[in-house]
């Protein structure tokens, strides 16, 4: 049977019939076209790649079926480097048939995989290694879940009811931290200190160091005590912060921004600016912080 390769996906090939079938009038949905995955990590996997250590590495993760009939289903990797540019496809696992499959992949096979990368030295802080589930539906179909430019081939909007789902997993590459004293540069725009994750206060920018918040800092604010030593007049505030000699990963993590009035600046040991982030550009999550140790 030849294979039909859809790269428009799931809006196209989605059709759902409502029937009402009995005399209750109960509802229900029939898919008749399509597949969306759902993948989890396990229990103490990684959740990100630091390259120095990679080839050693073990990522643990689940794939199962969320919705849908496929006949089977590919596990393919795509590698996005920092500059844009796309390695593979590849395959990782091919015609799987049962759902759902556990994998255990080390970060030997995932560079044996790619041609472009001959080593974990190839490999960039800013990078990342996507894998998702490509799905052959009875009829032939084949359906990405990625694209070519390793962007979301579904349109996620239209499958808010199925919560919490992970349709592809994403691994960010980093690298050892640079050591020595970060300076963070703080500002509000409405000169009433951060409200982050909470309407009138919240919690501040945080560095989590080999898994461990060892730094929250954020500018104090006029309605409630900050659960961190905060600074500032309400609307400038400097805060530094110390990375030792030694650590393996670190991780920038923002709250979010309450009323998009937020802006920050993260300046290295040498005084380069690392991350400038302007008012109400910042969404709650890890932050691209990148200075690799020498």
């Amino acid at each position: 049977m030849k294979k039909i390769y859809n790269l428009t996906l799931f809006l196209a090939l989605f059709a759902l019939m409502m029937s009402c079938d009995d005399d209750g009038g109960d509802s229900k949905l029939i898919l008749e076209n399509g597949a969306l995955p759902n993948l989890t990590l396990a229990e103490g996997s990684p959740e990100f790649i630091v390259n120095t250590t990679f080839a050693d590495l073990e990522l643990q993760f689940t794939v199962d079926l969320s919705v849908g009939d496929p006949q089977s289903f590919d596990l393919k990797a795509l590698y996005k480097t920092v500059d844009g540019a796309i390695y593979g496809p590849v395959t990782m696992d091919a015609n799987v048939t049962s759902f759902p499959k556990d994998y255990v992949i080390t970060g030997s096979e995932v560079i044996s995989a790619f041609s472009e990368i001959g080593s974990a030295s190839d490999m960039n802080a800013g990078d990342n290694v996507m894998f998702y589930p490509a799905f052959t539906m009875k009829d032939g179909t084949v359906l990405e879940t990625l694209n070519a430019k390793g962007e979301p081939n579904y349109y996620a909007a239209d499958f808010n009811q199925i919560a919490g789902n992970t349709y592809f997993l994403s691994y960010a590459v980093t690298c050892a931290p640079q050591p020595g004293t970060y300076r963070i540069e703080m500002h509000d725009s409405f000169a009433d200190g951060w409200q982050t994750n909470d309407g009138n206060g919240g919690n501040g920018l945080q560095l989590i160091l080999d898994g461990v918040i060892t730094a929250e800092v954020g500018l104090c604010n006029p309605y409630v005590d900050s659960p961190y030593d905060c600074v500032g007049d309400f609307t400038d505030g400097t805060a530094t912060v110390t990375i030792p000699e030694g650590t393996e990963v670190a991780v920038w993590q923002f709250p979010g921004d309450q009323y998009g009035e937020i802006s920050f600046e993260i300046y290295g040991p040498n005084d380069e600016l690392l991350l400038e982030s302007g008012v109400g550009e910042a969404a709650g999550g890890p932050l691209t912080v990148i200075l690799c140790a020498e």
